[in-house]
């Protein structure tokens, strides 16, 4: 069974979908079974910690990718990548970050390390999670470029102005846990391009200030339905057809 089948046979079974995660660090006893967790790497070491954590937990999908923030070190040989990321498709976290990193001595690398990510996604049709802070104009110009038909936008929060830009390239958009704090990026955003995510270990306690749960994407679904004025049930539903369609069934 390739990947894509394993995720969609899943969805079977789970009902929520946290669709950007980090749980390198974590315990397979701490995770839900009624959550699917797409947890993205930052580098090859985490990659492989989570790799290694999915074949305890049925429920964590592994993602593999390079973070801006790890560009400057990451020594993931590129025809190693090229292996892995040739049986996922889904691929990430990548991007640009023009925000958080103040060092600009990184721009260039980053920008090398994400296009050597965007090659292999168009060779291979992968689905790359995208971090956009900072330069989205910038990263939905690099879409068009390697001609990428279909990517998930993280958490984001620029401007608001691009987001047709990002679906007229067919880009779908994870909420974050800011939608607890009165982000209102959601309402830019149709229902059938949308998912929802936590970003933890980190995500929800830079929101709520308190640490991370196993069960947090449950609140930002209730909390999603609420302000979009349907049943969390309709959005349960929603966000596996969403999958379903951003996997090409």
């Amino acid at each position: 069974m390739n990947l894509k089948e394993n995720i969609l046979n899943k969805l079977h079974d789970v009902e929520y979908i946290d669709f950007h995660i980090h749980l390198e660090n974590n315990s397979p006893f701490e995770l839900q079974n009624n959550i699917l967790y797409l947890a993205n790497s930052i580098d090859r070491e985490s990659y492989n910690a989570t790799l290694a954590l999915s074949e305890m937990n049925r429920n964590v999908i592994v993602i593999p990718g390079i973070h801006p923030a790890r560009c400057q070190v990451e020594n993931w040989p590129i025809n190693l990548l090229e292996q892995i990321f040739s049986r996922s498709v889904l691929i990430g976290e990548m991007g640009l970050d023009f925000h958080w990193i103040k060092d600009r001595g990184t721009d260039s690398q980053q920008r090398k390390v994400l296009r050597d990510q965007l090659k292999l996604a168009t060779k291979y049709k992968s689905i790359p999670s995208l971090h956009t802070k900072g330069a989205e104009e910038e990263i939905l110009q690099l879409l068009k470029d390697y001609d990428i038909p279909k990517s998930v936008i993280h958490w984001y929060s620029g401007p608001v102005e691009l987001i047709p830009g990002f679906l007229n390239q067919g880009a779908f958009f994870t909420i974050g846990p800011d939608i607890m704090s009165g982000s209102e990026i959601w309402k830019h955003i149709p229902a059938e391009r949308m998912f929802a995510e936590t970003d933890n270990p980190t995500g929800v306690p830079w929101v709520k200030g308190r640490d991370a749960r196993p069960d947090d994407i449950v609140e930002i679904y209730r909390d999603l339905a609420c302000k979009m004025d349907v049943t969390e049930q309709d959005l349960i539903d929603q966000f596996k057809k969403n999958l379903r369609n951003l996997l090409g069934n």
